[in-house]
């Protein structure tokens, strides 16, 4: 909040705001700082903003949304040095740069945990913390990881552990955790007749007038596809879909409510288990 509070308190009209980053924040804080009258400018190593959330043929129908109300793109690039009031990049370009917002992303905190060589707990703390599909943690029945730092496995995308960053995650892991800990306590070892945790993960950025919705984990997808709209149609309501062979595993709209509704009428799909994936208490 303090951070929020003192970078409201710098956006003003002519302001030169060089944001690093171009996931969700860095694009949040470029919209919200351009609308403020800010002069913005977005530096970030990868091709089209937002690549890792909404992949690179959505994402360049976002920073052309963005360039329409004057944001300045620099992809492809990274930032080597700050001084006076500017930015040299690695290509040796400058940019003005009156305050500067680093949106690079984060990294769990596992330290308290005795991350690192040697210490002997036998814990996965690779990327978060190492969990089951019932987001037990390093064999123990007693012991879950919930939100933002539990790595697990979705069996809706496969048998790969993953951490998802989405606001809803820590109130529906900690749900899911709590009935395995009490299936534990009442001597369930494993819980039989819980389903593994399967979320369907969801989120949304609003930018400009504009809203991204998602549904599902449009990463996993080995190609994206446009389902409504068109890409050049100027200001108009996109939903492209994320697929893993010909399953459907994430909808992104861009665009408004018409947008966001379109989106949502594929969550059924979405919710459909992979063939011969049972979640019934006989099949876990």
């Amino acid at each position: 909040m303090e951070d929020s509070a003192a970078l409201r308190s710098e956006l003003s009209d002519g302001v030169r705001v060089l944001v690093i980053g171009a996931g969700f924040i860095g694009c949040e804080v470029a919209a919200t700082a351009r609308g403020a009258g800010c002069e913005v400018t977005v530096v970030a190593p990868e091709t089209e903003p937002m690549t890792l959330a909404v992949g690179e043929e959505l994402g360049r129908v976002l920073r052309r949304r963005h360039e329409g109300h004057g944001v300045r793109f620099r992809m492809g690039r990274l930032v080597s040095e700050l001084a006076d009031e500017r930015a040299v990049l690695d290509d040796g370009s400058e940019c003005g740069a009156d305050v500067v917002v680093e949106a690079v992303g984060s990294l769990p905190n596992v330290e308290w945990l005795g991350a690192g060589e040697g210490a002997g707990h036998g814990l996965d703390l690779t990327d978060g913390v190492l969990c089951d599909a019932h987001l037990r943690i390093g064999g123990l029945p007693h012991a879950v990881a919930v939100g933002d730092v539990a790595r697990f496995p979705n069996a809706r995308y496969g048998a790969v552990a993953r951490r998802v960053e989405h606001w809803s995650m820590p109130t529906d892991c900690a749900k899911h955790a709590a009935r395995v800990l009490v299936a534990g306590l009442r001597g369930g070892i494993p819980p039989h007749g819980l389903a593994p945790f399967a979320p369907l993960p969801s989120f949304w950025s609003d930018q400009f007038d504009v809203r991204v919705q998602s549904f599902g984990l449009p990463g996993v997808g080995e190609q994206a596809r446009l389902l409504e709209g068109g890409p050049d149609s100027g200001g108009g309501d996109v939903v492209y879909g994320y697929f893993l062979g010909e399953r459907l595993v994430g909808v992104v709209a861009l665009g408004g409510a018409k947008a966001v509704a379109l989106a949502g009428r594929y969550r059924t799909e979405l919710m459909a288990l992979p063939d011969g994936l049972d979640f019934s208490p006989s099949g876990v």
